[in-house]
Parts: C-alpha cells; sequence; structure tokens
C-alpha cells in the first residue's frame, strides 16, 4: 500500500513449524492511515478464494499475518519465461481471470494490478496465484476507499491522469489486466511491435483508448484469450 506500509516480513511459526509473512504499519500514520490499512486487512478476510492472499490475525501494533507465499509473478516470469509451456502461461492466465471475476462479482475493483501484486504458492505439482496488495481496492458505498486523483498502479491507464483516479472502472481494470496477460505471454511490459497478429489485436481491443471498444468484463477477457492462436 502506498506509504503505509513499513515492511512484510517472513517468520517461522515453531508450533506449526510453517512460514508466515507479517505486514507492518509505518508508525507515523495518521488515524485515517490507520483505518486504510485495518481495511485492508479486513477486505481480504472477508473473501474466501483459493486465488486470493489470505489473511490471519491483526494485531494491536498494526501488523497483520498472512500466508507465505513463495515469490511474485513479475520474479517468476522473468526467471521461467522462456521454459514454460503455453499450456503453463495458460493455466497462470486461467488463474488470474478467476480471481478477478471472484473480485468482482463482491463488487471491488483492485485498481493496482501489476505482476508484483500477483503473489505465487509453489508446489510440486502446480503453482497456484494469489492475488494481494488490497491497499487501493475500490470498495462500493465505502468512505474509505482512496479517491486521491493521483495516477497510482504500474499498469493502469495513463489516461487517469486527466479521467482521475477516482473514476475507475471495470474498463480501468480490464486494460491492467490486459497488460497483465500480455506480460504473462511473453515477458514484455513493452507493447509495442507485436508481431503475433492474434496477440496484437487482442492487446489493441483491451488497451483501446475508445473505452467502448475495450473488454467490458473479465469474462470477455477469458473468451478472447481462449481465443488466441499462438
Amino acid at each position: 500500500m502506498f506509504g503505509l506500509i513499513l515492511q512484510s516480513t517472513k517468520y517461522k511459526d515453531e508450533f506449526y513449524h510453517k512460514n508466515f509473512a507479517l505486514k507492518r504499519a509505518k508508525k507515523n500514520l495518521n488515524a485515517e492511515e490507520i483505518k486504510r490499512f485495518y481495511r485492508e486487512y479486513d477486505e481480504m478476510k472477508k473473501l474466501k478464494s483459493p486465488y486470493v492472499v489470505e489473511v490471519y490475525s491483526y494485531l494491536n501494533n498494526n501488523e497483520y499475518t498472512m500466508e507465505y507465499l513463495d515469490c511474485s509473478l513479475s520474479n517468476y516470469i522473468k526467471k521461467n519465461n522462456q521454459k514454460l509451456s503455453h499450456s503453463e502461461k495458460r493455466n497462470l492466465i486461467n488463474q488470474v481471470l478467476k480471481a478477478f471475476k471472484y473480485l468482482h462479482s463482491k463488487g471491488l475493483l483492485h485498481r493496482d494490478i501489476s505482476p508484483s501484486n500477483i503473489l505465487l504458492k509453489i508446489y510440486e505439482d502446480v503453482v497456484v496465484v494469489k492475488i494481494a496488495d488490497f491497499g487501493l481496492v475500490k470498495v462500493p458505498n465505502s468512505q474509505l476507499t482512496n479517491l486521491n486523483t493521483e495516477l497510482k498502479g504500474s499498469f493502469n491507464d495513463s489516461g487517469l491522469v486527466t479521467e482521475g483516479f477516482q473514476n475507475y472502472d471495470i474498463l480501468h481494470e480490464t486494460y491492467a489486466l490486459t497488460k497483465l496477460i500480455f506480460f504473462i505471454i511473453t515477458g514484455k511490459t513493452n507493447v509495442s511491435n507485436i508481431k503475433n497478429p492474434s496477440l496484437k489485436q487482442f492487446v489493441q481491443k483491451g488497451l483501446s483508448a475508445d473505452k467502448s471498444k475495450r473488454y467490458q468484463s473479465v469474462s470477455e477477457l477469458n473468451i478472447a484469450v481462449t481465443a488466441l492462436k499462438e
């Protein structure tokens, strides 16, 4: 969360013999910032999905415990992009889309989609996607949703600079998801000079300056991904 987090650390619980993560707020936060930090924990606590980072306990010194994940999607793709098969990449994309379809069914918009905010749990037989960092989440009718007009989120539509970050909607979310999907497929963030015609068409639609032409939902994105040709 921008400006509110001191650090996120790993620790091993001696009773469970298992690693956990601890997310801690800065010491100099004002009352409203403390509420926002707690709201991030509270919103994540309400969510029951295998594709959202699980949080456990909120402690009195403004920190909370959460499951420990092995790495970020950013680091995983950068390290393994050349080795991942087409089906393995599709599996990651499908999990991401399931996660965001679930969030949107709850009326939530993440607003900070990036490869660094998607974490992974790596098992021997499967890699599981986990959505993290809900500090900018847009909650319906919440007085604590950050309405700052400053553009945040590395994959967000630059048009939000003029539209205002408080006006972020589903078409901005599908924009960022389009860039995320492109990153998973290619390992790149620069969407210029795409040689694959099918992928180029997919990206152009998802990032269209005309928002009416963008993917209107995660379901539309899913259909488009399924139709992509290698």
